[in-house]
């Protein structure tokens, strides 16, 4: 077993499950991890995800135990498999948050950055170590450091390799809470939890503008906009949320 899952009331708990590798991610990890986010996808009892590691490691990286015996082509494959991995995390239209303790290396701060939130522990250590494998970025670490920290920052977190800490990630907009090991998961578990009692449409909505906008003029993101608001007002969501306001009471959201 390479990846546990548990839902519980809506919050959906992904944990990756190589312990013993410091929950570095082989090929059927990424497999598994793939195909569960696919298949919270469609799943209307799935409205908000915490994905950690277990052990006390989010995850090491890609696990380099077999690399370079492959060759071209099934270095290509690897890469299928790591892509559908972090896409399928980025584009699930439900929150995501990642609780990262301990280590959080490579293709693993990829992951995290892919999730919606990271709730990091103080000492988290934090790497993009491709540099020492005479390796680029991969994973979508170049969009995701470009998109939160800027050009600069960014260049010099992947051309140094250097260690980063769970303090400096928080600090330098890289994860949304930073508190102490022991309450990184009960954290992240209480932030799905209000995500989840939320309309979970509306907010998959949401994630799809916010996820493109840095790439869109004005006039598309306006253009998105006209597209899925009037279908939101068709939305149970919407007639609840317009009878909490009118009863003066907080809405109960059922995600439909």
């Amino acid at each position: 077993m390479t990846i546990t899952y548990e839902l519980v009331n809506g919050v959906a708990t992904v944990l990756i499950a190589r312990p013993d590798r410091k929950n570095a991610v082989d090929r059927d990890t990424q497999i598994a991890i793939h195909r569960q986010f696919e298949a919270m996808y469609d799943d209307p009892e799935v409205r908000a995800v915490v994905l950690a590691g277990e052990g006390g490691d989010f995850c090491a990286g890609a696990d380099l135990g077999k690399a370079g015996t492959h060759g071209i082509g099934g270095s290509l494959g690897n890469m299928n498999h790591l892509q559908r991995m972090v896409h399928s995390v980025w584009r699930l239209p439900k929150p995501v948050v990642a609780a990262v303790q301990g280590v959080c290396i490579g293709l693993g701060w990829s992951l995290a950055l892919s999730a919606d939130f990271i709730i990091t522990a103080t000492d988290a250590r934090y790497r993009f170590a491709f540099r020492n494998l005479g390796l680029a970025p991969d994973g979508g670490a170049s969009y995701h450091l470009t998109q939160q920290i800027g050009l600069q920052r960014a260049k010099e977190l992947i051309y140094t390799g250097r260690f980063v800490s769970g303090e400096e990630a928080f600090a330098m907009g890289l994860a949304l809470e930073v508190l102490p090991a022991a309450e990184v998961m009960a954290r992240a578990q209480a932030l799905a939890r209000e995500l989840a009692d939320g309309p979970t449409l509306a907010i998959g909505m949401a994630k799809t503008q916010l996820n493109g906008a840095g790439a869109q003029t004005l006039d598309q993101a306006l253009g998105v906009e006209l597209t899925m608001q009037p279908l939101m007002t068709r939305t149970d969501d919407y007639h609840e949320g317009i009878a909490g306001f009118r009863e003066r009471r907080p809405p109960a959201f059922t995600g439909q």
